[in-house]
């Protein structure tokens, strides 16, 4: 979709001016990256591509990071789009006051010291409301991390805007990350960068003093490049209009969800952390199960749902039933899986007498073609990475594929060879030929039969090999303990999915 296209689509909803500035004032960096935090943002964002023009405020500075700083906002030759906040929370209200004057409508304010300090935060919390009432202002947080958008320029997949600290950005791909904590927001891009998790949008919200989650949510449920969404949750404020809108986004996009309250011990973190008043853990899971959200507290589980939801999303690729067929080159592995599958309500099926018989002519005798298909030491890659999953697929018995056994094949020669076995050219070229018989045929084979291929390493995910799957959009995994959950999520939204559309 093309920069017009976008623009045309969002650009009268107020967060898209917040997501998509042409310009920008920025309080609160300097030129050492080091002293402030406000200045590492103020690099990510130069970083990032930004397109616009850029105002730093700086009381004593006459330049900040390459850019001509003002004394104050007052003093700028033009109105900027967004005014980016990173002061001690006393200076905010006055900086807020000027920016109103100045007309500007945006803002996203990253400071903390708010409601989460008890009184004096509390009576902070109340002037900048008055103030964004005042001028109609909408701003973001306080108390947040800001925005990262790497739809920024949809036509340049290098550019960003990102007002985060960290520096490093994901893959941008189509998910989006609405978060009340600025670690959940930003902190995990190292993973999501291994593990293949595409985030083209990931806001830090903070406080929500002015705009909420629902704000966020009714943004995405039109935005053409979020597909699947993830939520980290203290509070919800607005109950019965977030199931409302919730309601009418999961049967087009999938939305997983944690929620961080519900214990003694949670409780207090939260209110240090945001100053937020969360609730009964039953009562969130009630409504998160009213509404079709996918609920989890881990982490790990966070991500590797929403990468699956991802695939299947952007390859349309939703699962029929529930029946899983286990692939093994590993009897240990093959057993582990096919007791996780049926542990959390999948079937595993025996096969039929006429597939068993086919499946014979690729294995060795020593091997079992019922279900799973253990091959044992076989190492002929193409069988297990295509033509036992294409078999399966064309059976009509399953509804989803695990294949344990990648190995990186381009090591594997290496070690050989060093170790005085001699590797002829057709050797060599085995992994040119399974990355072309394998990768672009197999995408094909999900999306005509609709049934996902799960690949397990057990090699991990900085390996050459896993690299190649996660280049593809090809859903891989180092161990095997994760591809039975993400089955069982896949399986219930594809099952929610047919029901509510």
């Amino acid at each position: 979709m093309n920069l017009q296209k976008y623009q045309e689509l969002n650009q009268n909803h107020f967060l898209y001016k917040i997501l998509n500035p042409k310009s920008i004032a920025v309080f609160g960096a300097n030129n050492n990256l080091l002293t402030t935090m406000g200045s590492m943002q103020l690099r990510n964002i130069r970083e990032g591509g930004f397109k616009g023009k850029i105002f730093p405020i700086h009381p004593r500075l006459d330049e900040v990071q390459g850019h001509k700083a003002y004394k104050s906002v007052l003093d700028l030759p033009e109105t900027p789009e967004l005014a980016f906040i990173i002061l001690p929370p006393r200076i905010v209200p006055e900086v807020m006051q000027e920016c109103g004057e100045k007309g500007i409508k945006q803002l996203i304010i990253t400071s903390g010291g708010f409601r989460e300090v008890g009184e004096d935060g509390l009576e902070l919390s109340k002037k900048i409301n008055q103030i964004a009432e005042k001028y109609g202002m909408n701003f973001v947080g306080p108390n947040c991390l800001g925005i990262y958008n790497g739809w920024y320029d949809p036509e340049n997949e290098n550019s960003h805007f990102n007002t985060m600290w960290i520096y490093e950005t994901p893959e941008r791909g189509n998910i989006s990350i609405i978060s009340q904590s600025g670690t959940i927001a930003c902190h995990l891009v190292w993973h999501c960068q291994d593990w293949g998790v595409k985030v083209g949008k990931s806001l830090s919200i903070g406080n929500e003093l002015n705009i909420d989650i629902v704000d966020y949510l009714e943004f995405f449920k039109d935005d053409p490049f979020t597909q699947v969404i993830g939520l980290y949750i203290e509070e919800i404020k607005r109950g019965r209009e977030f199931i409302d809108i919730v309601k009418k986004i999961t049967p087009k996009k999938p939305i997983v969800a944690i929620y961080a309250g519900g214990s003694e011990a949670a409780e207090r973190s939260i209110m240090s952390h945001t100053g937020a008043i969360g609730g009964n853990q039953n009562i969130y899971d009630a409504v998160f199960k009213e509404a079709g959200i996918i609920s989890t507290i881990s982490m790990q589980d966070f991500l590797y749902y929403l990468r699956t939801l991802s695939f299947a999303q952007k390859e349309q690729v939703f699962m029929k039933g529930k029946k899983i067929a286990v692939v093994t080159d590993s009897g240990g592995s093959g057993s582990m899986m096919t007791k996780s599958l049926e542990q959390l309500g999948l079937i595993v099926p025996k096969f039929s007498d006429s597939l068993q018989n086919e499946i014979k002519k690729y294995i060795p005798p020593t091997a079992s073609a019922l279900n799973p298909i253990d091959v044992t030491f076989d190492i002929d890659f193409l069988n297990l990475f295509k033509t036992f999953p294409k078999i399966l697929m064309e059976s009509g018995e399953v509804d989803g594929i695990v294949v344990y056994g990648v190995f990186d094949l381009d090591d594997v020669l290496k070690t050989m060879e060093e170790s005085g076995m001699e590797i002829d050219d057709q050797m060599r070229n085995i992994g040119n030929v399974i990355q072309r018989a394998v990768f672009k045929p197999m995408k094909r084979l999900m999306k005509k039969y609709s049934i996902p291929v799960f690949y397990v390493g057990p090699i991990p995910y900085r390996s050459d090999w896993i690299r190649k799957f996660i280049s593809q959009n090809i859903p891989i995994f180092d161990l095997w303990d994760a591809p039975s959950q993400c089955f069982k999520v896949l399986s219930d939204y594809s099952q929610f999915r047919r029901r509510v559309n």
